[in-house]
């Protein structure tokens, strides 16, 4: 679903119902169809409010953030199935069991193997019936601890020492990620193939380097045809990889031609962010700036689907806004790609000496 101005129809009823639903104000029109202004600036602090690109357009994430956003905690049971749920309420859960201590990862809202270990291992903890299922007696005894788990202030993933432990430089994996959902940028396949080349061609100095400095690595994109840009299958990829840091590439897009600069961004959830992912960021953000001379446009803590629903630590790498025409050129020129390579892999080269 790519909504854009202009966009009508049923999808619009239907983001604009379940944004009212949420409490988002969509003007005196309300629900009529059409994505005017104030349903698009209530996309925007949406979107904002979630952690994503505030665009104010229903892009693919936008839309599976927006039906995560109508489960809330205890409306239904939870446990392991296929296909997996998914909601606020799994996030929810995530992040009370991730507070008591029993689980240890990204509150991805993915009700996954993972989480069902953790409420198994509250069950075990509580001496209550152990099924896997959260619901009943389970939910109660969790809402019991509510007061403690709303005094504490964050709950971060994961230790920083915990994550080091036993680990040295060359026994690091790194996978590095690039790609598009090509439905949503049909209407600029100009743009599409321009970031893909330069993505993939820093991606392949990155891979190089790497390979020279002894760290194992891999590419979720290979250069056959049949392999996927698609985001879902690089997760799947990735997450089958055993890697320990994910560098994903990709390029600031801005209705603003004059937007320019490098970004970074780590997994931050509702309560929590990676640690390593926010030291790595700024690591490579530092890097960036001090080797290419781009204007510093910081490091964020977000909450797109490549940092959360990845399994090891995640990080996005934005080095230019290709809709600037200065930067454009810049990030064309193999020199300059490899200037970005080249402080990535020296970021992550600090990283793990320290």
């Amino acid at each position: 679903m790519a909504a854009k101005k202009g966009f009508t129809g049923a999808k619009v009823v239907e983001v604009q119902r379940r944004l009212k639903l949420l409490n988002y104000e969509i003007g005196d029109s309300q629900i009529d169809g059409i994505l005017g202004p104030q349903t698009k600036e209530a996309l925007r602090k949406f979107q904002q409010d979630r952690g994503l690109d505030a665009s104010g357009i229903v892009d693919e994430e936008t839309w599976m953030e927006i039906l995560d956003a109508g489960y809330l905690i205890g409306e239904r049971l939870l446990y392991l199935k296929n296909p997996q749920f998914r909601g606020d309420d799994v996030k929810t859960l995530q992040l009370w069991l991730k507070t008591l201590g029993f689980y240890k990862y990204k509150e991805n809202g993915i009700f996954c193997n993972r989480t069902h270990k953790a409420l198994i291992e509250f069950q075990k903890n509580m001496k209550i019936h152990v099924d896997g299922i959260f619901g009943g007696n389970t939910m109660q005894h969790l809402k019991n601890l509510k007061r403690i788990i709303e005094s504490q202030k964050s709950s971060n993933y994961p230790s920083i020492t915990g994550y080091m432990k036993s680990k040295t430089a060359k026994g690091f994996k790194v996978i590095i990620d690039y790609g598009e959902n090509i439905n949503d940028i049909a209407d600029n396949i100009n743009y599409f193939r321009d970031k893909i080349y330069i993505c993939r061609s820093i991606a392949g100095f990155c891979r190089d380097m790497l390979v020279h400095m002894g760290i194992d690595s891999a590419i979720t994109v290979s250069e056959d045809e049949s392999s996927s840009l698609f985001l879902a299958d690089r997760i799947k990829f990735a997450n089958r990889s055993n890697a320990d840091i994910l560098l994903n590439l990709n390029l600031g897009y801005s209705e603003d031609r004059d937007a320019n600069g490098s970004s970074c961004f780590y997994f931050k959830g509702a309560r929590s962010f990676s640690i390593p992912g926010k030291i790595i960021a700024n690591l490579i953000q530092d890097k960036l700036t001090e080797n290419l001379k781009t204007l510093d446009c910081r490091v964020h803590g977000a909450n797109y689907t490549i940092l959360k629903e990845t399994v090891m630590t995640s990080v996005l790498i934005e080095p230019g806004f290709i809709s600037n025409e200065l930067d454009k050129q810049k990030l064309l020129n193999t020199e300059y790609q490899m200037g970005i390579s080249s402080s990535i892999l020296e970021a992550v080269a600090e990283f793990l000496k320290e």
